[in-house]
């Protein structure tokens, strides 16, 4: 039996940081969710056009272990300008793992959350 990847969430003490950032950088929006839940906390879904990809909430500090994720682009160099730009700094440059389609980054948000980018695009 497969276990399908269904749900990703953030932490962040900063979620506003997040929003902004991310809202900008992939054109994510986020609303507000289960405000009249037991959560009892902030929460918003992070959206791509209409469809619900993850859940962003309010902690009291960010997490010391975590889940990184990834995102996908064509062009690595481009995309860490622009994620410098908003704000954010670089973790580790473009890295290859070897084979002809398999370089990464890693970037850092003003919301302390760690975050990757993958290609397979070469420079």
């Amino acid at each position: 039996m497969s276990s399908p990847f269904v749900w990703w969430e953030v932490e962040t003490p900063a979620p506003e940081a997040f929003q902004t950032f991310h809202g900008s950088l992939w054109g994510w929006d986020f609303s507000p969710a289960f405000g009249d839940s037991e959560l009892g906390r902030d929460y918003w879904i992070i959206q791509s056009g209409a469809a619900g990809i993850g859940g962003l909430q309010r902690g009291s500090s960010a997490p010391a272990a975590g889940v990184r994720f990834y995102l996908e682009v064509d062009d690595l160099e481009t995309t860490l300008i622009r994620a410098v730009s908003l704000g954010g700094a670089i973790e580790r440059s473009r890295t290859a793992l070897g084979g002809d389609d398999r370089w990464f980054a890693n970037v850092l948000d003003p919301a302390g959350i760690s975050f990757g980018l993958w290609t397979g695009v070469d420079a």
